[in-house]
């Protein structure tokens, strides 16, 4: 299972600060995806087709992806090659 954290590695006090000193360099369906992924973060196994939530086709959603990755805002996690650490701070 492949899922997303928030920050570089799971370290939420990293997306913190990474969102304050990126936040107006981001664009606009950048930011409304960091709103979505932040909502997903309070509902824990729910799953969502983001692309059609946000109108995105799947290539601009992979640039947002690899954008928020590239800034540290997000990183992944798969059950197997992390630890279970990273769930609870996805759960948060």
């Amino acid at each position: 299972m492949l899922g997303y954290v928030l920050g570089r590695d799971g370290d939420i006090r990293e997306f913190v600060a990474t969102l304050k000193r990126l936040y107006g360099e981001l664009d606009y369906n950048e930011i409304r995806l960091v709103r979505e992924l932040l909502e997903l973060t309070a509902h824990p196994g729910y799953v969502v087709n983001m692309a059609e939530k946000l109108n995105l086709t799947s290539s601009e959603l992979s640039h947002c992806l690899r954008h928020l990755r590239a800034c540290g805002l997000i990183d992944y996690w798969s059950d197997s090659e992390k630890s279970t650490k990273h769930l609870g701070i996805l759960a948060k």
